[in-house]
């Protein structure tokens, strides 16, 4: 399914006419049906387990997805119960993909190119969750969930690339309901946007949540499925948080859940998480076949069976499959084997909402916790040898009872033995939380991929500190070469389209910086167009007036001819060395070297 949705695209034309075929046919095999009982938790030594797998899959995730063919991993079971890496591949015969990984069997699952979903209904006030809503420049998606903030204001809860149009939308842009593919006009606003999460499409960015809200009022927007062959209304408490700070208590208790969402689409259905901490790559522009344009996204869960959701389920609230209701995820993309879906905890967080719907009767007391968690470690994903970076270590108080006692905070480079750092945190609060900056230099750091692990030692001050398995955290970052002053590289490609009667052209404009990202005038670049024609191929940068760019053009192309790229081969200049392994472009339309254009 093509998620772009631009409305005035012809890519999106053709994505229209063929989004059953994409969402359903991008795997060469299915998938044999989830079988529940085979799925069965196993305790606290079963928790361990796939904890223990759980770090094996983070050391190892990113080296996977760069391998040709492998779209994703994930943490999963097999029908014995016991924890497996799951590898996502777009055929059966993608090659070289190993049988363990540091003792953890390898689960391979056919599951073809995902793709972020979008498409439709019909009008209602106020509209069910579940009913198609979108952006005017978009085809259509799902209402996911009515939510609301603290001052009691509602808001539509769906995808950013159903309510925001995959970053491209401002904020106050009117969204209707129906979705625009179904019919929907100015005349059916429901909501304003009011804010997104940008999805990161650069080749490093690394996302969580493809998520967006935009503000209603409960007149215009309901907050249950319809009564006739829905499931009712979601609860307003997610599932597994019983101390209530709004994150999951333990995500292994995700793996084998049984789960149920209602959307525009393929409405009510039900399925179970087959696997947690998935790492994935989304396609969200595809041209027939081909994916132009994709992100990364982590910590994300798979759902099973593939029918589970279809193309225009995007934003769809998926919830446990009992009579609690509670939310557990936001769906987002998938293939005709298996959906992906957003942590709802991580969703709601980064909005500061929470799910309007039923309340349930307060819980019975629970017994003094005193649980402290490292909850997040962030560092750069790529480093340059001897630059000194921040590493953030959040942790957090996730029991129920105040902490008095001042603990440690420590930081050790696990690849190189080293320890970044230690800094002392004076106790915690229920529910409160604290980052703390560690510097990292990288400067007799080894040119490797680097683990970084965050600890503290409550747990040894304590003895009733509760679950040692969320003392630690590891992030991993690369260090790379440094790159020497006189290295220049291609900056910024961008493309440019202007149209006659009988024919179009395209302009590509090529900036060029130097080894700080500055752009430099003086430097000749050359490339191939292809198909080649009658077509500009060397260019000098400051030519024009360009600060630091040039452009190639290429006049007089065919209308029947739809798209031509452009690919620089060198980039030439006194006492400069030119480095096409540095070449990037920021708004994320081509990869630094090759940039295709469409007519």
């Amino acid at each position: 399914m093509y998620v772009r949705c631009s409305i005035r695209r012809l890519s999106t034309f053709i994505a229209l006419g063929l989004s059953a075929a994409l969402w359903h046919g991008c795997s060469d095999s299915a998938l044999g049906p989830v079988e529940g009982p085979e799925l069965q938790r196993a305790g606290p030594q079963g928790r361990m387990a796939v904890r223990q797998a759980l770090t094996i899959h983070r050391n190892h995730m990113e080296r996977l997805l760069r391998h040709p063919g492998v779209v994703g991993t994930a943490v999963g079971l097999n029908p014995a119960g016991r924890p497996v890496m799951q590898v996502f591949v777009t055929a059966p015969d993608i090659a070289d993909v190993p049988a363990t990984v540091e003792g953890l069997p390898v689960q391979r699952k056919v599951t073809g190119m995902f793709v972020a979903g979008s498409n439709p209904t019909t009008r209602e006030r106020p509209a069910p969750l579940g009913f198609s809503v979108g952006h005017p420049d978009i085809t259509a998606g799902t209402i996911g969930a009515r939510v609301k903030d603290a001052a009691g204001n509602v808001y539509v809860l769906s995808n950013n690339h159903v309510l925001a149009n995959s970053n491209d939308a401002q904020y106050g842009d009117p969204i209707y309901q129906p979705g625009p593919y179904d019919g929907g006009t100015p005349a059916d606003q429901i909501a304003t946007l009011s804010a997104f999460q940008p999805v990161d499409f650069s080749a490093s960015g690394v996302n969580t949540i493809d998520a967006a809200i935009a503000q209603s009022t409960t007149a215009q927007l309901g907050n249950s499925t319809p009564l006739d062959d829905g499931y009712g209304t979601p609860s307003s408490e997610i599932f597994g948080d019983a101390n209530g700070d709004g994150w999951f208590d333990d995500v292994t208790d995700l793996l084998g859940l049984d789960v149920q969402k209602y959307g525009r689409t393929t409405e009510l259905t039900a399925g179970q998480i087959t696997g947690i901490s998935a790492t994935v790559q989304i396609c969200y522009e595809v041209f027939y076949i081909f994916c132009l344009k994709s992100a990364i996204f982590t910590d994300q869960l798979i759902i099973e069976p593939g029918p589970f959701s279809g193309g225009g389920d995007s934003g769809s609230l998926i919830v446990t499959d009992d009579d609690n209701k509670n939310a557990v995820a936001l769906l987002f993309a998938g293939s005709s084997t298996a959906t992906i879906a957003n942590r709802i905890d991580r969703v709601l967080l980064q909005f500061g909402v929470s799910i309007d719907g039923e309340q349930s009767t307060p819980p019975p007391p629970t017994d003094p916790v005193t649980d402290v968690a490292v909850t997040a470690v962030s560092a750069p994903a790529t480093v340059t040898q001897g630059a000194i970076v921040d590493v953030d270590v959040t942790v957090r108080n996730v029991g129920n009872q105040d902490v008095a006692d001042t603990f440690t905070v420590a930081l050790v480079d696990e690849t190189d033995g080293a320890t970044i750092g230690s800094q002392e945190v004076y106790g915690l609060d229920t529910d409160e939380d604290s980052t703390l900056t560690f510097e990292w230099d990288t400067g007799e750091a080894s040119l490797a991929t680097h683990t970084l692990t965050a600890s503290h030692d409550l747990g040894t001050r304590i003895a009733d500190e509760a679950d040692a398995t969320n003392d630690q955290l590891s992030t991993m970052s690369t260090v790379n070469e440094p790159v020497t002053l006189d290295h220049i590289h291609v900056g910024d490609m961008d493309a440019f389209t202007s149209k006659g009667r009988r024919s179009w052209s395209a302009t590509v404009e090529i900036t060029v910086h130097d080894a700080n990202h500055n752009p430099i005038n003086g430097a000749t670049v050359s490339g191939v167009w292809n198909p080649a024609g009658l077509a500009s191929d060397v260019c000098t940068t400051g030519e024009l007036g360009g600060n630091g760019s040039c452009i190639m053009l290429y006049p007089a192309i065919p209308r029947w001819r739809s798209v031509v790229t452009f690919t620089v081969t060198s980039v030439v200049m006194p006492n400069k060395t030119y480095d096409a392994a540095l070449n990037h472009d920021p708004d994320g339309d081509s990869d630094g070297t090759s940039i295709t254009v469409r007519r």
